[in-house]
């Protein structure tokens, strides 16, 4: 019996999962994800970036590795819908989230002392 790829890797990713890629097509309106063999997901242009995209293939490059969130899927077309925003808002509330601990940790809480400890931490 043959193995379904696309039901493979469904078995073994969830939504909200950082997937890569490599990018197979790409045009105006978004690209093609390759992300496993028979498994395609899709970045529409208005997903790539916090700025506003108007021609994804200004961004992204066919054949470019691109790192993206698993945030919806096609279940038709058997594509996941991908979003390299959402990742990048991800890695920034984490270091954020990270940051904020640290300053808690160290009892400064002074914006100004704040950026005296990373100054001084970087010298």
């Amino acid at each position: 019996m043959e193995q379904d790829p696309f039901g493979q890797f469904m078995a073994q990713h969830a939504k909200g999962d950082v997937l890569t890629g490599t990018v197979k097509e790409v045009d105006a309106r978004g690209a093609n994800i390759e992300l496993a063999d028979g498994v395609e997901g899709y970045v529409r242009a208005s997903d790539i970036s916090k700025e506003r995209v108007e021609d994804a293939s200004a961004v992204l490059k066919v054949g470019e590795t691109i790192e993206a969130k698993f945030i919806g899927m096609d279940r038709k077309g058997r594509v996941l819908q991908l979003s390299i925003r959402a990742k990048d808002d991800a890695d920034v509330a984490q270091v954020m989230d990270e940051y904020q601990a640290t300053a808690s940790s160290s009892g400064t809480t002074k914006l100004g002392a704040l950026l005296r400890e990373q100054l001084n931490k970087s010298e």
